[in-house]
């Protein structure tokens, strides 16, 4: 009883973290990061193919598969408020209702931080990937301008702070666990929180040093994996002769020696 009461108020709490993350990408600050993930977005789902595609727990962006020469694209949550569009699925990412090794792509726009247990959610992705298929995560990074508003002011509650923000060499160690080979990670969008925009001289200095010694200052990053294919060695077995007793106490090795005791 007091296990499936903590359970509701923990799927409670996951999904008002969603809601509150879907009202910040409504704000300024909020669509000039979507703007930027879409365009990463967009040259990366160029180079996957294959049949389904999944898209869980989408931040406002509605138009994120649309460079997707997937023809089958489902968008799952579990909540549909703040949504424009009504998703394909509605399950909650930690227990998908999809047949195991029957999809080749899942994006995850920031669908870790509002997930109640983002190790479960990465075991489904696992059991539901095809062999070869391909993982892009979009993440919030704990470091560089946007960890430090969080270590500041997350204590307030209020969403994107309020989030758990899971560095980029952590799930790197986490999808390799599971079997994943990163292909490619990216820092993006260097503007600090309080202030964007490239029409202003600290912005093009702030996004030369993002690119050239800073990288890891940028507010997210992207991560492409591919699901490892566990294969096989083919061993040469080693043959020994056996030796085998015949009556008269006689032992008959297998290159046809025998031999008398006594």
């Amino acid at each position: 009883m007091i296990e499936s009461l903590m359970r509701q108020k923990s799927d409670l709490s996951s999904s008002l973290r969603l809601q509150a993350l879907r009202a910040w990408c409504r704000l300024p600050l909020g669509q000039a990061l979507a703007q930027c993930e879409k365009q990463v977005l967009d040259d990366l789902l160029c180079d996957v193919f294959g049949y389904h595609l999944v898209l869980l727990d989408p931040c406002c962006q509605s138009d994120a598969l649309a460079s997707s020469r997937i023809r089958h694209r489902v968008v799952q949550t579990r909540s549909t408020a703040g949504l424009d569009t009504a998703p394909g699925l509605l399950a909650r990412a930690e227990h998908l209702p999809l047949q195991s090794d029957s999809i080749d792509a899942f994006v995850l726009p920031h669908a870790l931080e509002v997930a109640r247990d983002p190790h479960q959610v990465l075991r489904e992705i696992d059991r539901c990937l095809l062999p070869e298929g391909h993982l892009i995560v979009l993440g919030l990074n704990p470091f560089g301008w946007w960890g430090l508003r969080r270590l500041l002011f997350g204590w307030r509650g209020k969403a994107p702070w309020s989030l758990r923000f899971i560095s980029l060499p952590r799930l790197r160690d986490w999808l390799s666990l599971l079997g994943f080979d990163t292909l490619y990670t990216r820092y993006l969008f260097p503007h600090p929180p309080w202030h964007y925009g490239k029409r202003h001289w600290p912005s093009r200095l702030l996004e030369r040093i993002h690119s050239g010694r800073w990288p890891w200052l940028g507010a997210t990053y992207v991560l492409v994996a591919r699901k490892r294919v566990a294969t096989l060695t083919p061993i040469k077995p080693r043959w020994r002769p056996r030796r085998a007793l015949v009556p008269g106490g006689v032992a008959e090795t297998g290159h046809g020696r025998t031999c008398r005791n006594g």
